[in-house]
Parts: C-alpha cells; sequence; structure tokens
C-alpha cells in the first residue's frame, strides 16, 4: 500500500510541472500572426491639413515584413518588423523604419517610432477593454475589442472572414473635433484594415457646425497582398 501512494505522488507529481503549450487560436495569437518571412501589403491614403485650409495628400504602397526575432532579457520574444514605402507598383521598394513587435500570452505590443502600444489584449473576446498606453507616457487610451468572426470586403472588394475590429476610440463629434480610430485584424492574415481620423472643426460664430476642417488627419490603410516568403 506504501508503495502505490509513493507511485501516485510521483505520478501527481509529474502531472503539475508538465508545461502546457498555449493554444494560439484560443488566445487569439492568430489575428497576429508572426513568423520571419511573412509579409503583408497595403495601399495607404494619408491626408494632413494645414494651417489655412490647405491639405497635404499622399497615396502610397506600404510593406510589413517579419524579418527576425530574439529573446529580450526578459525572457521576451520580440520581432523585427521592416516597414517599406513606395508609390506605386511601378517603383522599387524603400526601407522606412523598423519596429519591434513583442508577443505574450497576454497582449501583444508594438513599438511605433519608439513608443509602445498594446495592440491586442488576450484571450480576444467581445466587448474586452484595455489602456493601449498602458506602457508609455501618454494619456490613458481605452481599446475595446468588437465583431469577432465578422467577414471584411476591402476596397477591391475581396472578402476576408473571420475578423476582429480593435477600437481605438470613436468619438463622431462632427462639430468641434473628431477622433475615430480602429484597426481590422483577419485570423492568420493579421491586420488588413487600419483607419486613424483626427479633425478639428472651426468653431467660430459664421462656420461652426459646418464641418470646416482648421487642422488634423485623415489615414486610411487596406490589405491587397499577403504571403510568406
Amino acid at each position: 500500500m506504501r508503495r502505490l501512494i509513493i507511485i501516485i505522488s510521483i505520478v501527481m507529481l509529474g502531472c503539475k510541472n508538465e508545461e502546457v503549450a498555449p493554444d494560439p487560436s484560443r488566445l487569439g495569437l492568430d489575428f497576429f500572426p508572426v513568423s520571419i518571412g511573412q509579409y503583408q501589403t497595403y495601399q495607404v491614403n494619408d491626408i494632413q491639413y494645414l494651417i489655412g485650409g490647405e491639405k497635404d495628400e499622399s497615396n502610397y504602397q506600404l510593406k510589413v515584413e517579419v524579418v527576425d526575432s530574439f529573446y529580450s532579457q526578459t525572457n521576451a520574444l520580440t520581432y523585427v518588423i521592416h516597414r517599406s514605402k513606395r508609390d506605386s507598383e511601378a517603383n522599387s521598394w524603400e526601407l522606412e523604419s523598423a519596429w519591434p513587435v513583442r508577443v505574450s500570452q497576454n497582449q501583444v505590443v508594438v513599438t511605433e517610432e519608439n513608443v509602445p502600444y498594446i495592440k491586442l489584449s488576450l484571450p480576444v473576446e467581445n466587448g474586452r477593454t484595455w489602456d493601449g498606453n498602458a506602457l508609455n507616457t501618454n494619456d490613458e487610451d481605452d481599446y475595446e475589442i468588437d465583431s469577432i468572426n465578422f467577414a471584411y470586403i476591402t476596397p477591391l472588394e475581396d472578402t476576408i472572414p473571420n475578423t476582429l475590429t480593435v477600437i481605438q476610440n470613436d468619438n463622431q463629434d462632427f462639430t468641434v473635433e473628431l477622433d475615430r480610430r480602429y484597426e481590422i485584424y483577419a485570423r492568420n492574415v493579421g491586420l488588413v484594415y487600419k483607419e486613424d481620423l483626427l479633425l478639428q472643426y472651426c468653431t467660430d460664430e459664421d462656420c461652426i457646425g459646418q464641418q470646416e476642417v482648421e487642422g488634423g488627419h485623415e489615414y486610411r490603410q487596406y490589405i491587397i497582398d499577403y504571403g510568406k516568403n
């Protein structure tokens, strides 16, 4: 009897110490897949509103490619993302910047121009909220997951199934300031659409409520190609 108890204890101890690998699909990591050689290509429309009512508009293609990975001093897996631009398919890609992406079991962090943002909080679920600026010095900015497993129709009329939307802000004030920001991610693809609108309107007596833009920007980015080299 004593021998049987010892054997059972050893078996239970082995089960307790065994590490079970996380399921990426259950966590939602497949909405932000990263592996070396993976890339996405986007069409971008960027409008900057200047003082005096003038605007500067640019249209270009953006390629985002995973080129390397490493473990940080805290043993966190970090990927290196190269971002390249070109005016059109007739032009060559030019490297613009490199952004690190850190992936863990509870969040995906993208460092944009040396500022870290929590892009996804895991596991993904409708209504889940978090502070996207929790790792930087900017003001608190609540993000929310919405519309999981909805289909997304691109401007090219391609249908991408199984997406989720991260609403970063949805202040649709058309009198003083419009601040609407959201990103759409697809399973096994990653980011497929990004919209960032921040517009300040004229509030003088003769123009208030007429949506006359005095400053801000409009940024839209949608996927046109993806794959793995």
